[in-house]
């Protein structure tokens, strides 16, 4: 009866350790995917025609106050790593109809010609103002969102070092200077 409940206990000791926790290799496991997550860069579109953003956080350089009262900062520049993901969220301040006022975010390859880009993309109304011949120059893109909407994308910064534009293409837009840089540091 004593070896029985010795037993008993060894066993129970047993099961209890062996189910008590997870190995450090799934610990790591767990970690690593929490460390892998799209990092979240919330942009607001503005009737001023400027990408703009409530704070400035890491990872992004932001210029002159901007909104109704002041209360943004205008989105300069992007900083990633190559590989990295980034989950692009935009939304729209505007009180005008959509057709009068909405704001994408595109992301175009190094070597694009932007200027001819936007040309081009002011023309492709049918396609939302992307210009269809040239989605190759694409990396990532939202789609359009009017006023009180948001649309997002999720990409994986090139791996290539180096500037990357990013601009609006809705009509005028990137004429009066919506666009800013993802820079891709090496």
């Amino acid at each position: 009866m004593k070896l029985t409940r010795i037993l008993s206990v060894f066993v129970l000791a047993l099961v209890i350790a062996a189910c008590g926790g997870e190995s450090s290799d799934q610990q790591a496991a767990q970690e690593t995917e929490t460390t892998e997550q799209a990092r979240t860069i919330e942009i607001i579109g503005l009737n001023s025609l400027k990408f703009a953003v409530e704070e400035n956080v890491d990872g992004i350089t932001v210029g002159e106050q901007v909104g109704t009262n002041n209360e943004l900062l205008r989105l300069e520049t992007i900083t990633a790593q190559p590989g990295e993901e980034i989950t692009i969220e935009l939304t729209t301040q505007s009180q005008l109809p959509a057709s009068a006022m909405a704001h994408n975010w595109l992301l175009l390859a190094m070597d694009a010609d932007v200027t001819a880009f936007a040309q081009a993309a002011a023309q492709a109304k049918e396609n939302d103002y992307v210009p269809a011949d040239q989605t190759d120059q694409i990396i990532a893109q939202t789609g359009l969102a009017g006023g009180g909407e948001t649309t997002s994308v999720t990409f994986t910064v090139p791996s290539e070092p180096g500037e990357y534009e990013y601009i609006c293409t809705f009509p005028g837009h990137f004429q009066a200077n919506m666009r800013g840089t993802l820079v891709v540091k090496g």
